[in-house]
């Protein structure tokens, strides 16, 4: 990584807190003009992203690029990662899909690396309790889309409550049309209901660190009378290097 690649970032103390208290944070994403082109660049590709061709609960569409940073005074070097190893999860955090290598299309560079991208990946990763001078990253970005049609609702993988077995992930809105449902739900270790919200505004976010949480989406469904609907999110897993989920 080079010099060039530092982005600077103010500090986001309230995330912390929140993250070390309860396990999760909603703060709002602080929006300049290179991450809402960025936010309007993703909203449009997710119209030609591949469809998830290992989900067959639903329509969903599905892309994966990776990323390196590493935490330095200041602010957070972000750089494009050539990781090109396939996207598993283990058979315990996803009962539906876990144990299966999974291979997305990436977006281009254009847009997966973004000046804007790697601002909202350096602001999420700077207020991490993990990070301190020195602490280095893997991050996943995924792009994903959920559609909806009558009759065939898109339900997450695996559905209800669950784990994703990554350390942090941070998801962001894009965009929501026609759509019913979607309503995010955060718990305690113990599944005692924590929080409860449906993000609508481009942008809108929440984080979370999954060993402290379980988490859930909603299915997204169509309103009555309408023929389709489709929910958008940017998700960002967090791995800070040498981290492994517990087995």
């Amino acid at each position: 990584m080079s010099q060039e690649d530092v982005i600077p970032v103010a500090k986001s103390a309230m995330s912390r807190n929140e993250l070390i208290e309860r396990g999760f944070s909603r703060q709002p994403l602080r929006i300049d003009v290179d991450i809402a082109r960025s936010l309007e660049a993703l909203a449009h590709a997710a119209w030609s992203i591949p469809k998830d061709k290992y989900y067959d609960g639903g329509d969903r569409f599905r892309s994966l690029n990776r990323v390196r940073a590493e935490i330095v005074d200041g602010g957070v070097k972000v750089c494009s990662s050539e990781e090109t190893t396939p996207y598993v999860q283990l058979k315990k955090y996803n009962t539906t899909l876990g144990g299966q290598p999974r291979e997305y299309a990436p977006l281009s560079p254009a847009i997966a690396a973004s000046v804007g991208v790697r601002k909202m990946i350096a602001h999420h990763l700077h207020y991490l309790p993990l990070s301190a001078v020195g602490t280095r990253y893997l991050v996943n970005v995924h792009l994903i889309r959920f559609t909806a049609t009558p009759g065939r609702p898109c339900d997450t993988s695996p559905p209800g409550l669950h784990k994703d077995g990554e350390k942090y992930i941070a998801t962001h809105l894009l965009g929501c049309c026609g759509a019913r449902g979607g309503e995010v739900v955060i718990t305690d270790n113990d599944k005692h209901e924590m929080d409860r919200f449906t993000m609508r505004e481009c942008g809108e976010c929440y984080v979370f660190d999954d060993d402290r949480i379980w988490h859930m989406l909603t299915p997204v469904a169509v309103w009555e009378g309408n023929e389709y609907a489709y929910r958008d999110t940017l998700a960002f897993d967090m791995l800070p290097e040498g981290w492994e989920p517990v087995k």
